[in-house]
């Protein structure tokens, strides 16, 4: 696995925070042809319900403020079910750069991009993630049930002559009609727009239908013979708390593309919680995999799987408390990441 390798890096969690803003979407992603849901709703299904006084850009911007130096964070990543569906997107982006985060990105879907690349380069964003999880109309529709492929696809290459740093396309890999020659038409517009690329597999949940899983379920690992032929493996990224690696491929075209590999749950590098965990062997994300993630009711949420180890840091926000806060949030990632 090292040759060609330049860089190699391991950290205990992923050092930086991720924003989610709302609850909102105008899509309704199911797997290809059926009306069976694969979205997991990310910060959704472990949030409260009506919180009252409203959660609002300032309260995401104490909380990013607070952590940013003493937990030595200089990502943020921002992202919802859609957040240009969020009223105070801009003023929160332009707020995250103001306080001196090095790199904010944003995921969307990327129906409402067009109208918004203006604003949104205004804000500094640095980097522009979109999410793609097939490059045809019809296998696009029929995911999404949104006929937007056209849309979102000339949006991308517009966003690419912006001044992002980073323009990438995110893509669950589904079974959809001609996977190969759909990834390899996918593969060849990435190039020839400057797009990364990054392949998800199918996140498991116990909520999800066993039979459409099975059904459309495909691993990345399918594509190393390509990967291997027609590139070579730049870097690694280890998260040893989630058991999660993430490799950087740089197609011998300049294409350069990120997947993931996921260690053993039970292992004795893994954190007791996961050790422990009944659903252990069929997580596909691990714990901090994506550092510190705060829901659209300010709770962090370790673990796309279970409920009972997130950490609720409403009050101590709308309180303005970053004293305390920091001392609760510090005292909770020794707890969960305990080994």
């Amino acid at each position: 696995m090292n040759d060609g390798l330049e860089v190699k890096k391991e950290v205990s969690w992923s050092k930086q925070i991720r924003l989610l803003v709302n609850k909102k979407c105008n899509y309704n992603c199911s797997f290809p042809g059926s009306c069976r849901e694969w979205c997991h709703k990310d910060g959704v299904r472990t949030g409260k319900m009506d919180r009252i006084p409203k959660v609002t850009v300032e309260d995401f911007l104490f909380f990013a403020d607070a952590v940013r130096i003493p937990f030595g964070i200089e990502k943020v990543k921002v992202g919802a079910m859609e957040p240009l569906l969020y009223p105070g997107i801009f003023d929160l982006i332009s707020g995250l750069k103001k306080i001196g985060y090095k790199e904010v990105s944003m995921t969307t879907n990327g129906y409402f991009l067009q109208k918004n690349l203006d604003k949104l380069e205004k804000t500094g964003l640095d980097t522009l993630t979109v999410s793609m999880h097939a490059f045809n109309k019809e296998a696009y529709r029929s995911i999404t049930r949104i006929d937007g492929f056209d849309m979102v696809k000339n949006a991308v290459e517009e966003a690419t002559k912006r001044k992002f740093t980073k323009v990438k396309v995110n893509r669950v890999l589904l079974k959809v009609d001609d996977l190969w020659g759909d990834l390899m038409r996918f593969f060849d517009w990435a190039v020839a727009n400057k797009v990364r690329v990054k392949l998800y597999k199918l996140i498991w949940s116990p909520e999800m239908d066993s039979k459409k899983y099975f059904d459309n379920y495909v691993s990345w690992k399918g594509l190393m013979v390509f990967l291997r032929k027609n590139g070579k493996l730049k870097g690694i990224d280890s998260f040893t708390i989630a058991g999660r690696q993430r490799f950087l491929w740089e197609l011998n075209n300049g294409l350069e593309i990120e997947t993931d590999v996921f260690g053993h749950k039970l292992g004795e590098e893994m954190s007791s919680i996961c050790r422990k965990c009944s659903l252990a062997q069929y997580c596909q994300e691990g714990l901090l995999s994506y550092g510190i993630e705060v829901n659209p009711d300010l709770v962090v949420s370790p673990c796309l799987l279970r409920d009972d180890v997130n950490l609720d840091l409403y009050s101590l926000i709308k309180e303005r408390d970053g004293e305390r806060l920091r001392s609760k949030l510090s005292q909770y990632i020794d707890k969960i990441a305990n080994r």
